[in-house]
């Protein structure tokens, strides 16, 4: 079962890793919590080439990425691209709409969260970058 859970956009400015490496991202908004992924590790799991990481985004003077919380990555018919929370949630969004984000045709993606019949336990719970 599908239900809305937010967005992708663009990230306004690169943002900085923990080793104070900068690279453009996206920001997904899922159920109110931001999380970045890297552009370029976003371009190769489009392509099916490997997964991109999925990490916290947090604010301090800029965008800066806190540690790895799950993935993205291509799944099944290749219409849609999954991330994966370590938590166990799972969203969805689709390839067409990423990559127009991508090429700066659209302004968002919208994003689905895929629930399991009956599992609403794991939805809103806060994940801290380990």
């Amino acid at each position: 079962m599908l239900e809305r859970a937010g967005y992708i956009q663009r990230g306004r400015c690169a943002a900085v890793d923990g080793e104070g490496r900068s690279s453009r991202i996206v920001e997904a908004v899922l159920n109110g919590r931001q999380f970045g992924v890297r552009v370029w590790e976003l371009r190769q799991a489009l392509d099916g080439r490997r997964p991109a990481r999925v990490e916290v985004l947090r604010r301090d003077w800029g965008p800066v990425l806190g540690g790895t919380v799950g993935r993205a990555e291509v799944l099944g018919a290749k219409t849609a691209i999954t991330l994966t929370l370590v938590t166990g949630e799972r969203y969805t969004v689709p390839i067409v709409a990423l990559r127009a984000l991508l090429a700066r045709a659209a302004a968002f993606a919208p994003v689905a969260a895929v629930r399991s019949r009956g599992d609403s336990s794991t939805m809103g719970q806060a994940l801290t970058p380990g």
